[in-house]
C-alpha cells in the first residue's frame, strides 16, 4: 500500500514527458542505433529528449542527446518513468505507466532457440520482425503474441547495402578476398556453456589454426574473425597468424564505421547459428556456417523448428577440410548456393530496399508519437 502511494506521488509530480529512451549492446548500435539515427535525420530531436542508456560516454553532440550511465541508478530510474517511448534491442525495458510505450527491435532473427529464457510482457507494445514468414518464430521464440509482431525489415540491415567502406585499406591488406567468420557463443571465461565442447570450432588448438592460415595465405584470403566477448580464445591470438586477423568491437570504434557497414563490404561471411546469417543474404554473396557441433546446439539450446530449410542458403563445414574448401572456392570465384540463398534472401526480409530505418520510423511516428 505504501509503494503504491509513493509511486502515485511520483507520477503526479514527475508525468510523462517527451522523452526517448534508447538502449542497445553494445552502446549506440544495432538496430535501436540505425532508428535513432533516422530520427536525427529528421530532426525529432527538436522535439523529443533523447536519452540513451550505456555503459561509456556519450558520442553525440547533437541538440538534445544525451545518455545516462547504467551505474546511475537514480537517473535510469528517473528518465525510465518519464520516457514517453522506449525503444530496446538488447534488454527489455517494459513501460511502467500507463501512457508510457516500448517498442522491442531484437538484435536477430531466432536460429538458436531461446525460447526458454526470453519473455516479453504483454507491455510491450510491438516486437520488430524481419519478414511475415518469421514472425511464428519470433513470437514463439520470445513468447509474445504474434498480433503484436511487426514486419518491416531490421534497420540495421541498411547499412549492408547502403554504405560503401574500403576495408581493405582499413585492414591494410592486399590480400584478393576477405570473409568475415562471426562464431557465435559457445563458452564463456566464466564457465557458462552452451551444449558445444569447444571455444572455437574447427580451430581447436594451435596446429589447426596454423594449417587454415597457410590454406587462407596460399589462395590470398584474409579471414576476419570476430570471436564473441565472452570466449576465451588466447591460444590462437597468440600465434600472430598471417591471414586470420581478430578484431573486437574496439576495431569498429577506431575505424569510425559499424559492425554491419563493415560486415557489408566483405567478400564472404563465416558464421553458424547466428541470425547475421539471414542478414548476409541482403549482401548476394557466399554464406557458410560451421556445423561441427550442431548435434550439440540441437541439444542444448536447441534450434528453431525448420532449421534446416532456413539455412539451405549456406554451405555447411563440418571439418578443417571443408573449411579450406570453402576458401578455396572464394578465391576462385565459385558460388555454389547463389539460388538457395536469394531465396532465403526474400523468405526471411521483409524488403531488399536499405529503407527498412525509414519504414520503422514512419511506424513509430504513425504509432506513438503522433
Amino acid at each position: 500500500m505504501f509503494k503504491k502511494l509513493i509511486k502515485k506521488i511520483f507520477y503526479l509530480l514527475f508525468p510523462l514527458r517527451n522523452v526517448i529512451l534508447f538502449e542497445s549492446a553494445p552502446d549506440y548500435s544495432d538496430n535501436t542505433r540505425a532508428v535513432f539515427d533516422e530520427m536525427l535525420r529528421r530532426g525529432l530531436n527538436n522535439k523529443y529528449k533523447f536519452v540513451w542508456i550505456a555503459k561509456t560516454p556519450c558520442p553525440f553532440e547533437e541538440k538534445n542527446v544525451t545518455s545516462i550511465w547504467l551505474s546511475n541508478k537514480f537517473k535510469i530510474r528517473y528518465y525510465y518513468n518519464v520516457a514517453k517511448l522506449i525503444i530496446c534491442c538488447n534488454s527489455v525495458f517494459h513501460p511502467l505507466r500507463k501512457g508510457q510505450k516500448a517498442f522491442y527491435l531484437g538484435h536477430g532473427a531466432p536460429i538458436k532457440s531461446v525460447k526458454d529464457c526470453c519473455f516479453l510482457r504483454d507491455s510491450i507494445d510491438y516486437c520488430l520482425s524481419t519478414s511475415k514468414a518469421m514472425e511464428y518464430h519470433f513470437a514463439n521464440e520470445l513468447n509474445f503474441d504474434i498480433n503484436k509482431v511487426v514486419s518491416l525489415g531490421y534497420p540495421r540491415n541498411d547499412a549492408l547495402t547502403n554504405v560503401k567502406v574500403d576495408i581493405k585499406k582499413i585492414l591494410n591488406t592486399t590480400c584478393k578476398k576477405v570473409a568475415v567468420w562471426y562464431p557465435t557463443f559457445r563458452q564463456h571465461k566464466c564457465g557458462r556453456t552452451t551444449g558445444a565442447t569447444n571455444a572455437l570450432p574447427i580451430i581447436h588448438d594451435a596446429e589447426k589454426a596454423i594449417k587454415l592460415n597457410e590454406h587462407a595465405k596460399i589462395n590470398d584470403v584474409l579471414i576476419v574473425l570476430k570471436p564473441h566477448f565472452a570466449q576465451d580464445l588466447s591460444y590462437v591470438k597468440d600465434l600472430n597468424l598471417s591471414n586470420i586477423r581478430f578484431i573486437d568491437d574496439s576495431f569498429f570504434v577506431k575505424n569510425k564505421i559499424s559492425s554491419y557497414e563493415f560486415v557489408g563490404n566483405t567478400d564472404a561471411l563465416i558464421s553458424d547459428y547466428s541470425s547475421i546469417y539471414y542478414d548476409y543474404t541482403l549482401c548476394d554473396k557466399p554464406i557458410a556456417v560451421v556445423w561441427e557441433d550442431i548435434e550439440d546446439y540441437k541439444k542444448k539450446p536447441g534450434l528453431v523448428k525448420g532449421y534446416e530449410e532456413l539455412l539451405k542458403g549456406a554451405e555447411k563445414i563440418y571439418t578443417l577440410e571443408d573449411f579450406m574448401g570453402f576458401v578455396e572456392r572464394l578465391a576462385n570465384g565459385v558460388d555454389l548456393l547463389n539460388k538457395e540463398r536469394n531465396e532465403i534472401k526474400i523468405l526471411t526480409n521483409y524488403a531488399c530496399d536499405g529503407k527498412n530505418s525509414e519504414r520503422v520510423v514512419d511506424f513509430i511516428l504513425e504509432k506513438f508519437l503522433k
